[in-house]
């Protein structure tokens, strides 16, 4: 079914892991794409259709946060193919691979840096920290604030740190989203880590609490999405709705109020 768009209406597409698409009147976003059978664009669902609405889009975006393997591959660049005007937001960290691209002269990137600003075809991109390595984004688009974590999150990790490593890390945490302070967020994508236990929760909650966003996004649990249903329960007395995601290529519509 055909979606008709306004200003401050997007859906959302679940792809893995951390990787979503979030379409909204002439832009197409593709934040983090991992594709863990063979980490390429060319093959798979996913791909094709990306392939096919990045061709069809006014104003289409690549978004990578950094360079560890489940957030990036170079193998997106062949995208490139599929639209002139496709522009890809890169952190820093990221090396880029020339052999892999078509032509370099009419490659349209942007490389940025912890707290630093981009603007594209109407959308103002904003990075900051990670408690991990490259940025998370804060997009402006359309009439949408979009935040994408990337890794930043609040890794407790119990079984393995010292008490003190465990206050470091909620420190380093905590001192990261002080840096958005004032920020309004609609839709946040933020990590839910199984991996952390007991304590998959901390970070999500705590971005909860701070900036009530219009909608909850949990990413970065890999094949256990059952971990957003236990999410969505935990924070049941939250007024911000939380996206229960069950499997790859689920879609969700959002309309900011």
């Amino acid at each position: 079914m055909d979606v008709v768009y306004s200003n401050k209406k997007a859906l959302i597409q679940y792809l893995f892991h951390s990787g979503f698409t979030v379409e909204t009147g002439d832009y197409f976003l593709i934040f983090d794409f991992f594709d863990p059978s063979d980490n390429t664009v060319e093959s798979g669902a996913a791909g094709r259709d990306i392939r096919e609405k990045i061709a069809n889009s006014k104003y289409p975006f690549v978004f990578a946060s950094h360079s560890h393997h489940d957030h990036f591959s170079s193998s997106i660049f062949k995208w490139k193919r599929e639209n002139p005007r496709l522009t890809y937001i890169l952190s820093s960290d990221i090396k880029l691979e020339y052999n892999a691209l078509d032509s370099l002269s009419d490659f349209h990137y942007i490389s940025m840096a912890p707290y630093e600003h981009a603007s594209k075809n109407a959308v103002t991109i904003s990075t900051f920290g990670s408690t991990d390595i490259g940025v998370s984004f804060l997009v402006d688009v359309d009439g949408l604030r979009i935040f994408h974590a990337g890794d930043l999150n609040w890794w407790h990790w119990a079984d393995e740190s010292t008490g003190q490593e465990l206050e470091e890390e909620e420190w380093k945490f905590k001192n990261e989203v002080a840096k958005m302070s004032g920020e309004r967020i609609d839709i946040l994508f933020f990590p839910v880590d199984p991996r952390l236990g007991e304590h998959y929760w901390m970070g999500g909650a705590y971005m909860l609490k701070i900036f009530q966003p219009g909608l909850f996004v949990p990413m970065h649990f890999g094949n256990n999405s059952g971990i957003t249903k236990k999410f969505s329960k935990k924070m049941s007395q939250s007024a911000v709705p939380v996206l229960e995601i069950t499997t790859g290529g689920q879609t969700y519509e959002y309309n900011k109020q």
